[in-house]
């Protein structure tokens, strides 16, 4: 009969000849799943310091968690609901992103307190303004976030931009692209500028 270790010893030699690994262990290989990106449009606004600026740092901000893929052009729009203000500049943007929609609006909040907005009432004015318009292509709601954006199709100052970057982007609840949206709604007061923006690593001002 052989001893517990001869027969231990057979054991691993049919082991290694056989290729298996000398431990009945063997290592997991690192998970390689790349995390889904996400589709986004964003508006922003501002009408408040030096506004152009304001933009620029807050894609700078924006870029640190988007991959941006496309930027408007700046439009300065008449002041909506509350006329007894600066005009805003208005843009959009668009780029994907691994965040969900809740991490994503927790940091265009952060982006905007960064920059320093402070709470105002209801379309007053303010240093900078942050909306996520689409995730995706979903509809959903949630405390504090609507997808899409519940007031999107009313909005000249916020279709504008966004049909110049993505005219054939559809509504997921209406079912007409941005172009035909932006082509029912008044676009009086909404001016295209000649104003490049950059994006800008400064720190806003007010």
């Amino acid at each position: 009969m052989l001893s517990t270790h001869a027969t231990l010893e057979i054991e691993r030699v049919r082991e290694v000849s056989s290729g298996m690994p000398h431990s009945h262990f063997s290592e997991q290989p690192a998970s390689t799943a790349v995390p889904a990106r996400h589709h986004v449009y964003l508006a922003l606004g501002t009408n408040l310091g030096e506004r152009i600026h304001n933009l620029e740092y807050a894609l700078h901000l924006l870029r640190e968690h988007l991959q941006l893929e496309r930027i408007s052009s700046v439009y300065e729009t008449e002041p909506v609901g509350y006329a007894n203000q600066p005009k805003f500049l208005n843009m959009a943007c668009s780029g994907t992103t691994v965040l969900s929609a809740p991490e994503l609006l927790q940091t265009t909040q952060g982006i905007e307190q960064t920059l320093g907005r402070q709470a105002t009432f209801r379309n007053g004015p303010r240093l900078i303004d942050i909306d996520i318009l689409l995730y995706d292509q979903e509809q959903w709601q949630q405390e504090g976030l609507t997808l899409p954006h519940p007031r999107l199709a009313e909005r000249a100052f916020v279709l504008a931009p966004l049909a110049e970057i993505a005219p054939d982007l559809k509504h997921p609840a209406l079912g007409k692209n941005m172009r035909e949206l932006l082509e029912v709604v008044s676009q009086q007061g909404i001016l295209r500028i000649d104003q490049p923006v950059s994006i800008s690593p400064g720190s806003p001002t007010t």
